[in-house]
């Protein structure tokens, strides 16, 4: 949705606003969202399967900021991020 349809959508809810007071609560309400989506983290545990080289992630999940594996000493090792989808399917023998 634009900020012009948005806007739409108020007047035609409201009545006619100014535009200026409009985009004024747009924004302030973007910044309210922003630092919401910003304070909130969780941590996430999944069992892993061999072989199995993709795993679904809950819809409550925004932005992976990090991947650890526990390895066979108990340790927890990083992931490197990966951007790029194409590159895990290269190695794909299936």
């Amino acid at each position: 949705m634009t900020v012009k349809e948005l806007i739409d959508q108020i007047e035609y809810l409201y009545g006619k606003q100014p535009h200026v007071y409009m985009k004024r609560l747009i924004n302030d309400a973007l910044l309210d969202m922003s630092g919401e989506i910003q304070s909130y983290k969780a941590s996430f545990k999944e069992n892993l399967i061999s072989g199995q080289k993709t795993y679904s992630l809950s819809d409550a999940i925004i932005d992976v900021e990090r991947v650890e594996i526990l390895n066979s000493d108990n340790k927890y090792e990083v992931i490197p991020y990966l951007s790029d989808y194409d590159q895990i399917r290269e190695g794909d023998d299936t």
